[in-house]
């Protein structure tokens, strides 16, 4: 028995590699952006893993995964801005000279990415979110049947309703 690979060109998933790709050049998304979050989070003090993932939780909102944390401090002391020691049988990590250097040498990039960090997620209003998600999907995963006039339309259409959703927001504020 052989089996068809069925492929609908039309669906809203029908090219989700462009929409993936289009999404994660957001600067949010940035490549290494954990990094910086973990070199903050030492500057206070030295931590073990876990407080790493608890201090970076109550400053921004969300926990990073584990499975993320323990290879970027990993990569952190391959490059040598940590360093870590053990301490009552848990892996204690700090800032090295190298470490405080890049903080401060990146001071900017790290206030932009801490100050984002702190923004609602998809779910604080998940009615909106999954509205907002669905029509970037549909947006980007049917874009090679858009040409520049539909592109322009649904633009003018992005901006009045981004503008329309304003006035909701803000009706009644000038009271």
């Amino acid at each position: 028995m052989s089996y068809k690979t069925y492929q609908n060109p039309c669906g809203p998933w029908h090219n989700i590699p462009d929409f993936y790709k289009a999404w994660f050049k957001h600067p949010r998304h940035e490549q290494g952006h954990l990094k910086y979050l973990v070199l903050l989070a030492l500057q206070e003090r030295p931590l073990n893993g876990y407080e790493i993932i608890k201090a970076i939780e109550n400053k921004h909102g969300r926990a990073p995964s584990p499975a993320a944390v323990y290879p970027t401090l990993q990569l952190l002391e391959d490059q040598g801005y940590v360093s870590s020691s053990e301490h009552e049988n848990k892996k204690v990590y700090a800032l090295t000279d190298e470490g405080k250097k890049c903080v401060e040498e990146n001071r900017e990039r790290i206030d932009q990415l801490a100050a984002s960090q702190g923004q609602p997620n998809w779910n604080s209003l998940p009615g909106i979110g999954k509205r907002v998600a669905s029509l970037a999907g549909t947006i980007f995963s049917n874009c090679t049947y858009l040409d520049d006039a539909k592109a322009k339309q649904i633009e003018d259409l992005l901006d009045e309703t981004r503008k329309r959703a304003g006035d909701i927001i803000f009706e009644n504020q000038a009271d």
